[in-house]
């Protein structure tokens, strides 16, 4: 009879343990965490912030030669450019506009209209890449069946960049380039010049050797156009601007916010001569980042922001 009780007696305490306490007349829900986006203490290793370049698809002045050998290029190129951790480079997926019908009856870019309708994505200037001429010579030739041929190749190509803020061509140069290169045969007796010329294996090296030798000259003309951006929207307390992470910009960043500038044009000559500054708004603070490349700030000072209004660091 003793043990029944004190079975009893215990089941009951774990009974009571285990039984909502009792609560009160107002019932408190725990706070939802704050959702923050993870970003680096140091978004860009110096001072300078990236610019967005736009690199257009390569052209060829021989529209029959193989298309491998001009994509290769444009990759390459673009490699190089991103290996200076200067430049954000644009997806030309991203243009609205499908650029083929930006060319002539000359298999030429209208450079300077694409530059100003990449100038509302943000782009600061435009590059077009063209391979004028390629020529090619054997200079060595081995017997059997496997037979490497030998051969020099001359290559001239044309780089041409455009400042997006008023699609002025800011270079526009021709490049050269020659190297001696091999290539292997089977089975073949013959082998022209004009057929060298038309085989990727060889014609790439000469090519990629022109356009390296002009990236030097593209970073120095890009780095002569001031960094800017644009209000994208504004949203409440919130306003998002355009560039973000990729271009370099760091929370804690001050932008300085002015009215887009206007054109001044000579009342003589009609020549363009650049653009007045805008009148000044105020200033926003970087708080965080979203999409590609865009960032959320906050108002530091002034009022009165809108989309398109010109931002630059302060």
């Amino acid at each position: 009879m003793q043990h029944v009780l004190v079975l009893t007696l215990l089941f009951t305490l774990v009974g009571c343990g285990l039984a909502s306490p009792k609560r009160s007349g107002s019932v408190q829900l725990a706070k939802a965490p704050v959702s923050t986006v993870p970003v680096p203490y140091q978004a860009r290793p110096g001072e300078k912030l990236k610019k967005r370049i736009m690199v257009l698809p390569f052209l060829d002045e021989k529209l029959t030669r193989n298309n491998h050998v001009k994509e290769l290029a444009r990759r390459s190129v673009v490699r190089e450019l991103l290996r200076t951790n200067e430049f954000v480079v644009i997806n030309n997926n991203d243009f609205p506009t499908d650029l083929a019908k930006f060319l002539n009856e000359s298999n030429e870019y209208d450079i300077e209209k694409i530059a100003k309708v990449a100038h509302g994505l943000g782009i600061s200037s435009v590059l077009e890449g063209k391979i004028m001429e390629v020529r090619a010579k054997r200079i060595g030739d081995q017997v059997g069946l496997f037979r490497e041929i030998k051969a020099q190749v001359e290559t001239r190509v044309r780089i041409r960049l455009a400042a997006s803020k008023n699609g002025k061509v800011l270079m526009n140069e021709e490049r050269s380039a020659s190297i001696e290169s091999s290539t292997t045969r089977f089975a073949e007796h013959s082998y022209s010049d004009r057929q060298l010329e038309q085989d990727p294996m060889l014609v790439n090296k000469s090519v990629l050797k022109a356009f390296y030798s002009a990236i030097g000259n593209v970073v120095r003309t890009v780095d002569k156009i001031d960094w800017e951006g644009r209000i994208a929207m504004v949203s409440g307390d919130r306003v998002f601007i355009n560039a973000g992470r990729l271009s370099g910009l760091q929370v804690g960043d001050i932008l300085k916010v002015t009215e887009p500038g206007e054109e001044i044009f000579d009342p003589e000559r009609g020549l363009f001569l650049g653009y007045a500054p805008g009148r000044m708004k105020g200033t926003l603070e970087v708080v965080s980042y979203f999409g590609k490349d865009g960032s959320i700030t906050v108002v530091h000072s002034g009022s009165g922001f809108s989309e398109n209004d010109r931002v630059e660091l302060y």
